[in-house]
């Protein structure tokens, strides 16, 4: 397995701890229930709260790296692999993240002067060019190319210099948000050519305008 793993979700002790309440919540029920009122709903609240608390765990915590050209990681909680060279596209881009009540939202992080936005890593065997400007975030990423999706993950720099060094050869696009963002670890990392900036205008409309 690989040396360095890196936690694929960004937000972990809030989710832990919410499923694991909800969770206690059930089992309490199923306590309750057991002098109160029936057996049999006792056992399905019991049973339902333990799996409600510990299931989502190995979610919540996952992680993934790389052993040498074989990437190792999550989906759906299951342990996948593949090899770099079958990967055909990286997009980089706003790392959001499910907010109860509030929908997908992108995950930030407080700096001394203000706020700076989680970037993500998108994974896919392909993509097309032309619907680049709908992947401004992971979420939509997924779902425009879902059929090509391989993994997503909240994006971790010393990881990205992993892949560049393990043999991997596919395409890499950079929201123009990120790269505005983290120009100068992309820059480290990448050199010119090797990375394209695309942002929120259609392409066809970019060659339209011309």
């Amino acid at each position: 397995m690989a040396k360095n793993k890196y936690y694929k979700i960004y937000r972990r002790s809030g989710n832990a701890t919410f499923f694991g309440v909800l969770g206690g919540i059930f089992v309490v029920l199923g306590v309750l229930s057991f002098f109160f009122w029936a057996r049999a709903a006792a056992y399905a609240f019991a049973a339902f709260g333990l799996l409600l608390a510990v299931l989502p765990q190995f979610v919540i915590w996952s992680r993934y790296g790389l052993e040498g050209d074989t990437l190792h990681y999550p989906k759906y909680g299951l342990p996948r692999r593949i090899n770099v060279k079958d990967i055909g596209a990286a997009i980089i881009c706003i790392y959001d993240e499910y907010r109860r009540g509030k929908g997908y939202q992108p995950a930030t992080f407080a700096l001394k002067d203000g706020t700076a936005t989680i970037p993500a890593l998108c994974l896919f065997t392909e993509v097309n060019e032309d619907e680049l400007d709908l992947c401004d975030t992971r979420t939509a990423s997924r779902i425009t190319f879902r059929k090509a999706h391989i993994a997503d993950m909240c994006l971790d720099f010393d990881f990205l210099k992993q892949l560049k060094a393990s043999g991997f050869a596919g395409k890499v696009y950079i929201s123009e948000f990120i790269y505005t963002m983290y120009e100068p670890a992309i820059n480290r990392i990448f050199g010119n050519g090797e990375y394209e900036v695309y942002d929120r205008i259609p392409k066809k409309v970019k060659q339209f305008l011309k």
